[in-house]
């Protein structure tokens, strides 16, 4: 069986270097492999880099990879050298991923804007709410991201001017509401298979994280434009992968 973990890093970032370390060690350990996007495959202005994510299946189609089941995870993320194979305490049939409970208000804004202008009528409970950073899937899944594809090639522009007007996310309530509009099966998993926010957790501090989890996303930070995400990824890379080998 051959699983795949795919990440979008286009660019020179600091962060993604030390992400895409972290993964490629812990899927060296479990027999998995890491496949990064590292060119963007439209520019920015055509689509944004995290919906180009979106692609996923047909570059490891089209570069002849063997897979079974993909997790598609943010670059912003470090992965603990521990973590349980999360491939093998999952099955193939369901979507998985973990609810996003950072902001509400940036929860409840971008599915109250997307939902009036794209998606009428198609709900979404809050409690329920995913964090796009973590998509754990298998290849039965394939034609719902070619749907989520085909409502770009449609309405790409409007997902992108609906972003900037109202000062929104770029594709993770969209997804949202497509796992609903589409009726696909999935399963919530618990926090910490992907510790978002976490300064508003107060968890940064005294790598208080490492205790309570296995898969630590360095978003909500002040300061992105400044360093700060990857020297709180670099100091906590090294923790956990130098100083408590």
């Amino acid at each position: 069986m051959n699983n795949i973990v795919f990440m979008v890093a286009i660019g020179d970032r600091p962060e993604y270097r030390i992400s895409k370390q972290s993964w490629g060690e812990w899927c060296e350990k479990n027999d998995c492999k890491l496949v990064v996007l590292d060119q963007e495959i439209f520019p920015q202005d055509k689509m944004f880099y995290n919906y180009q994510r979106y692609y996923m299946f047909h570059l490891l189609e089209n570069e002849e990879f063997e897979y079974d089941r993909v997790l598609t995870v943010d670059c912003d993320t470090i992965i603990h050298p521990n973590a349980p194979n999360f491939f093998d305490i999952t099955t193939r049939d369901k979507l998985y991923f973990v609810n996003d409970n950072g902001s509400y208000d940036w929860v409840l804004r971008g599915l109250e804007w997307y939902q009036k202008n794209l998606f009428k009528g198609v709900k979404v409970n809050f409690w329920e709410y995913g964090n796009s950073g973590f998509q754990l899937m298998s290849k039965k899944h394939k034609p719902f991201y070619d749907e989520m594809l085909e409502l770009w090639d449609v309405k790409g522009k409007d997902i992108m001017n609906i972003s900037d007007e109202y000062g929104l996310g770029k594709e993770q309530a969209v997804w949202n509401l497509m796992i609903r509009k589409h009726n696909i099966e999935y399963e919530l998993l618990p926090y910490k298979w992907n510790m978002t926010c976490m300064p508003k957790k107060e968890i940064l501090d005294n790598h208080l994280y490492s205790k309570l989890g296995w898969i630590y996303h360095f978003n909500g930070l002040e300061g992105k434009n400044q360093g700060f995400v990857s020297y709180c990824m670099e100091r906590s890379y090294k923790y956990l992968y130098e100083e408590n080998k």
